[in-house]
């Protein structure tokens, strides 16, 4: 594959597009949660129910973007993905929440697979790191919805922001993909007649790589629960209005911004294994100052409490930036199967003990505060760096 500057601009912009789309109705969860009549802990036990649908896409789709394509996975997975997104702000309905949800957790989880299977491929043509600064336009386009969130919510629901975001990002997938087709990974012929008759033997070859996979969920539950968190935070324990609800989860965008794309500097100058081991410290102890303190003072001034939690959330941002790139990577290193599958392997078993986790956050929200909960990634990414040292 010939990668020219073009093509490789075009998919950093695909990287933005499916930020963009799948973080669109992320920032306003506490509007969706109010037209639901749900509790934070029943609203967080909800959304984390997406991880099933998560995990059964993930038993195929490793096998399904080698034997087929990348081009097929995109079009198919980005185009239900955008309907359901779209479709679940308008549902009130817990139970039809519940069964949409998990359709939209496994049409993400097959576009992320193909799309992370197709960086690591261009990794080793350009013969250089890469999937980190994609991930950083990724949140680039988290950011940029966030930043719309705040301002849509003083103008027009949920519903119809959610609506026009992810119409716009449907026609974008479309041409972009159209424009990248020469490069993506195309489909094995010879292995796809194989993978269907021997689809069998995925579930018994399945291996877990625990070291990876632990260091993954250690370094990557901070960022799923900030998404799902941080407005809820920011107007229950902070009591700002919904339209400025997003500013701390903007903030921690930025850090992830800077952090990825900062980071093919940083690499230069430390191992990964320190890397690693001071971002989770740094990120987890100031995250959690920040967090509590913000708090604590939010009683006694909004706009410090917000303030000091804003420092602590780009500290956070900052220390868990490249951290899940970096598992990644790791991951298809250490095994002999196509990245696709060891991708989709990764992240089958990294959903389930996500979903444990995350259920366990919702719940510490239920019986605490959601202060306290976040509490819990904070302590998780501190300790992320154990699970790198045998890597260096």
């Amino acid at each position: 594959m010939q990668i020219t500057k073009t093509s490789r601009r075009l998919f950093a912009l695909l990287y933005f597009t499916f930020g963009l789309s799948i973080m669109s109705w992320v920032p306003r969860f506490s509007e969706v949660k109010a037209n639901l009549g749900l509790s934070n802990g029943e609203f967080g036990t909800i959304i984390s129910t997406g991880a099933f649908g998560v995990f059964f896409s993930l038993l195929i789709i490793g096998h399904v973007v080698h034997a087929y394509g990348v081009r097929i996975v995109l079009l198919i997975s980005g185009t239900w993905m955008c309907v359901a997104i779209a479709a679940i702000t308008w549902i009130t309905s817990p139970v039809y929440f519940f069964l949409l949800n998990m359709t939209i957790g496994g049409s993400i989880s097959a576009f992320n697979t193909a799309i992370t299977a197709q960086a690591i491929a261009m990794e080793k043509e350009l013969k250089r790191t890469y999937l980190p600064k994609m991930s950083a336009f990724f949140a680039v386009g988290s950011l940029a919805t966030t930043l719309l969130a705040g301002i849509a919510a003083k103008f027009v629901s949920v519903q119809i922001h959610t609506g026009i975001v992810i119409i716009f990002s449907l026609f974008l997938f479309f041409y972009i993909v159209k424009k990248l087709t020469p490069i993506l990974v195309p489909a094995n012929k010879s292995d796809s007649a194989r993978d269907a008759i021997r689809f069998a033997q995925f579930f018994t070859s399945f291996k877990i790589d625990w070291l990876v996979n632990l260091g993954l969920l250690f370094g990557s539950l901070l960022a799923f629960s900030t998404g799902d968190w941080a407005s809820i935070y920011t107007r229950e324990e902070l009591g700002l209005s919904k339209s400025l609800a997003v500013i701390p989860f903007f903030i921690f965008t930025i850090g992830i911004v800077v952090g990825q794309l900062q980071y093919a500097k940083f690499e230069k100058k430390y191992s990964m294994v320190r890397l690693v081991k001071w971002g989770g410290v740094i990120g987890g102890v100031g995250m959690a100052i920040g967090t509590v303190t913000g708090r604590w003072l939010s009683d006694y001034s909004t706009w410090g409490g917000v303030g000091v939690a804003s420092v602590g959330f780009i500290i956070g941002g900052l220390g868990c930036s490249f951290i899940g790139s970096i598992f990644v990577s790791q991951a298809t290193k250490r095994s002999k199967l196509p990245p696709s599958v060891v991708i989709a392997q990764l992240n089958a078993v990294n959903t389930l003990i996500v979903f444990v986790a995350k259920t366990i956050v919702s719940l510490t929200a239920q019986f605490t505060s959601v202060t306290v909960a976040l509490l819990v990634p904070c302590t998780l990414l501190f300790f992320t760096g154990a699970f790198l040292r045998k890597e260096s």
